[in-house]
């Protein structure tokens, strides 16, 4: 059976983004009507657009540096010295177990570490260490969700998405003396 009406279609969701420079490197910060739905460094600004596209094909993105300037700034001051806990509103989207991971993830303490093993047993998943590693890959908030706190099991360096050199970096600036 029909129903009356032509089919809807949902537009596609706007994001606003912005762009600026910090200390480690092009920074790119994207929101949502609901809030921070991204923040990245990479080496470029057309790295930084290129994987906003491929992580929302379906949105229309919008270049906003106006819009974006005050949210850009802050993040680049929060980059510089970030002792405190985020407090900028976050859009955080993912699979319940990587919204699982990065809630927990965002409990890790300034100046501390984790490792994966202990964040898996954390969100009550102590065999899915693999799982949490990708979560952390995954997750598209730079310094937001301070993915950048979590080691392997014996306290080394491991994946970042923006590179470990800028992780080690980080935890540099945090006062952590593994190097």
């Amino acid at each position: 059976m029909f129903r009356d009406g032509p089919l809807t279609r949902r537009a596609p969701e706007t994001i606003r983004y912005g762009t600026g420079r910090c200390a480690l490197g092009a920074l790119l910060v994207a929101s949502s009507e609901r809030g921070i739905v991204s923040i990245m460094v990479r080496d470029t600004q057309a790295r930084l657009i290129r994987d906003l596209a491929a992580r929302f094909p379906k949105a229309k993105l919008v270049r906003d540096e106006a819009r974006s300037k005050a949210t850009v700034a802050k993040v680049v001051r929060y980059i510089a010295a970030p002792f405190h806990p985020f407090a900028l509103p976050l859009d955080l989207r993912g699979t319940e177990l990587q919204q699982r991971v990065w809630s927990e993830v965002r409990k890790i303490p300034f100046g501390e570490t984790s490792t994966y093993s202990r964040i898996a047993a954390a969100i009550g998943a102590p065999k899915a260490i693999r799982a949490v590693a990708s979560s952390c890959s995954r997750s598209w908030f730079a310094f937001a969700v301070p993915c950048h706190r979590v080691l392997g099991h014996t306290g080394q360096l491991t994946g970042y998405a923006g590179g470990l050199w800028r992780k080690q970096a980080l935890l540099k600036l945090e006062g952590h003396s593994l190097f």
